[in-house]
Formats: structure tokens, C-alpha cells, sequence
């Protein structure tokens, strides 16, 4: 019992909320202005640990990699598509990776794990990606101790 609380005791959470671009989405991204707002009732939280290998957990119902028959799956895509949570957490590993190397950030020499889940509706314009690539990217700052330096 105390090993088990001990093992969750280990795991970090960040959450960060959906968002509703109002106006200006996307000029933001092209160096105009918006107006969003949050959601407090949608978020995607991650998880991370310290592990010997670093491994990202695929989300039991977003990550499917099983299915009862060849109709199941072919449903699975047409409805959902190709896409989960692990190609986010991936890409942000990789980008935070690359800005720490491109500006002579050092990281501690550590793996780890990470999960996430997400109760932000798929495909509805609440930023769910948004959420969970920023909530990792928190994990990652903290876990590296680097949140200062960016």
C-alpha cells in the first residue's frame, strides 16, 4: 500500500484548459491579434515520472491499437481519423529538445514517462491538441527545471 502511494507520489500532473478563439484566430499566428477565452469545464492534463526509459503512453480510448474486428477499425478511422495524443507528446519532446540544444540549455542526463487524458471534444475548435501539447510542455519545463530559462 505505501509503494503504491509512493509510485503516484512520483508522477507530476499539469493541466491546461480548451480554448475558444473569439476574434482574430488564427492572425495571431501570422503576428495579428485575437480575443480567446478558457473553458474551465475541458482540459487535458499530462503526467509525467522519472523512468529508465522514456516511454509515452498511448490514452486507452485515443491511442487504440486493438479492436474487435477489421469493421471496428475501419469505423474507429473514419469517425475519428488517424490521430492521438502520442504524435503530440512526441513532437513536443522533439521541439523542446531542439530549442534546449539551440540555446546551450543543459538538461539533466533522465527519462521519463508520459501519459495524458483529455475530456476536450475531438474536432469541435477547443484547441484539445493545443491543451495537451501545452500541458506536456509544462511537465517538461518542470521535470528539466528549466521553466526559468525559457
Amino acid at each position: 500500500m505505501a509503494s503504491a502511494a509512493a509510485a503516484e507520489a512520483e508522477w507530476m500532473e499539469r493541466r491546461a484548459y480548451a480554448r475558444v478563439g473569439l476574434l482574430g484566430n488564427p492572425s495571431d499566428v501570422y503576428g495579428g491579434r485575437a480575443l480567446s477565452f478558457t473553458i474551465a469545464d475541458f482540459s487535458a492534463s499530462v503526467r509525467l515520472r522519472p523512468s529508465p526509459d522514456l516511454r509515452i503512453l498511448p490514452h486507452p480510448h485515443h491511442d487504440l491499437v486493438a479492436f474487435p474486428s477489421l469493421p471496428h477499425l475501419v469505423s474507429r478511422l473514419q469517425s475519428e481519423g488517424y490521430y492521438g495524443g502520442v504524435r503530440l507528446l512526441m513532437a513536443i519532446c522533439k521541439v523542446f529538445y531542439n530549442h534546449c540544444i539551440q540555446n546551450n540549455i543543459n538538461l539533466k542526463d533522465e527519462n521519463f514517462t508520459l501519459s495524458y487524458d483529455t475530456n476536450i471534444p475531438r474536432q469541435a475548435g477547443l484547441s484539445g491538441s493545443s491543451a495537451i501539447v501545452c500541458a506536456a510542455l509544462s511537465c517538461l519545463l518542470d521535470f528539466y527545471d528549466v521553466r526559468h530559462l525559457i
